[in-house]
């Protein structure tokens, strides 16, 4: 795994074997992060065959290398995705909403130990020129019924630890947890349902047959009736999947343990933050008191230390109060960008399905996404799933 908190400090998984030998199965998933073990899952669940195939480790891209928030809803406010979408929008928008709640579900229903907090997700306006965009973005939340609201302009210091910012709402639907102990849960779970996973098992070629697919790995290859691929961020190794997002790197650092004093003050009510910068700044605090700051940066190019040294500028500017701060991690990693900044489920030929595009709501979007992908193979009507559909 790449160096990060989340690989010092979660217990470590079972190490799966790579496929390495030719075999056949009902369905192979590429790609061992949220959406793909989401995906197995649910299909194991409903008596499928399931293999799932990772070049590297089960997390080893953005599911195990993200800040942890788990947020509700979209990149896009609601009027927006009603514009874009039409009749579509109002199934995406509920179900994005939801999403946290289905993390909780899991969570519970499988016993996956991971640091959940649901203390709610606050987003904090950068300047005084955002004010009447997170005004906008919280009555539209209201009308549908969410537990939103805007946090009173003398109670924003207090509610985030900071004079940073003009202004703030607080989305109650949202919080944080150990993404990588996450889906390392997942894991399991899919494979107490009966789903194989082999680590270290990069796909070669995807190739179509008469009778189905054969998927081909460096050391053996499975012949499915249905793939499914679930690389987001990651997808440049698949020909089908090329230019279908723009990844973007984003990065994280994380300090050492602080004293509770240092801390006192820094989003006392546990919850998570990020702001309305385009290229958003987040911070969050760990169960063990460390501060989480994270941030993307306009590139596709390779980590740099210029990345971690701005968001410790970043910290220093935000919060003062904490004075000198032992980093004692730095890593980064790619998000998704689509096009229309909204998840989708690409069909790609004939029981050849990919979803993409969670836009930063990795934790939450990428699951249910990901439950969207399998139902759609087992035969489910697209216009009932919440999640566009498009060839």
């Amino acid at each position: 795994m790449p160096a990060s908190l989340w690989a010092d400090t979660t217990a470590p998984a079972p190490d799966p074997e790579p496929l390495a030998s030719d075999g056949e199965i009902d369905v192979v998933i590429v790609g061992a992060g949220f959406m793909g073990l989401a995906a197995a899952l649910t299909l194991a669940e409903q008596g499928m065959g399931v293999a799932v195939l990772e070049a590297s480790h089960v997390g080893w891209g953005a599911s195990g290398r993200n800040n942890g928030l788990l947020t509700a809803g979209l990149k896009r406010d609601p009027d927006d995705v009603r514009r874009q979408l039409g009749e579509q929008a109002e199934s995406l928008l509920q179900l994005s909403g939801d999403a946290p709640l289905e993390v909780m579900r899991l969570v519970d229903e499988y016993g996956i130990d991971c640091d959940l907090r649901l203390n709610g997700w606050i987003q904090a306006a950068h300047s005084r020129f955002a004010l009447p965009l997170i005004e906008r973005r919280v009555q539209q939340w209201q009308a549908l019924g969410a537990d939103v609201s805007l946090i009173d302009r003398d109670e924003v210091g207090v509610r985030i630890g900071s004079d940073y910012y003009a202004g703030a709402w607080v989305d109650r639907r949202g919080g944080s947890l150990n993404p990588l102990a996450f889906v390392r849960g997942l894991a399991r779970a899919a494979r107490v349902a009966g789903a194989v996973i082999h680590e270290r098992s990069p796909v070669t070629r995807i190739r179509r047959l008469p009778d189905g697919f054969d998927v081909e790995t460096t050391a053996g290859s499975l012949h499915c009736a249905q793939v499914l691929a679930c690389t987001n961020a990651y997808n440049h190794s698949l020909p089908e999947l090329r230019g279908t997002v723009i990844p973007l790197r984003t990065a994280q650092v994380a300090s050492a343990p602080l004293a509770v004093e240092q801390t006192r003050s820094l989003l006392p009510g546990g919850e998570s933050l990020s702001d309305t910068q385009r290229l958003l700044t987040s911070a969050r605090l760990t169960v063990d008191n460390r501060l989480i700051m994270g941030g993307a940066s306009a590139t596709a190019g390779d980590e740099s230390p210029q990345l971690f040294d701005w968001l410790h500028r970043a910290a220093r500017a935000r919060f003062p109060q904490l004075d000198t701060i032992d980093w004692q991690y730095g890593w980064s990693g790619y998000l998704a960008l689509t096009h229309d900044h909204l998840p989708e489920i690409m069909l790609l030929e004939d029981r050849y399905l990919a979803g993409i595009g969670c836009i930063g709501r990795v934790i939450a979007m990428a699951t249910v996404t990901g439950q969207r992908v399998a139902r759609l193979a087992l035969g489910e009507a697209a216009d009932t799933l919440g999640v566009p559909v498009r060839k």
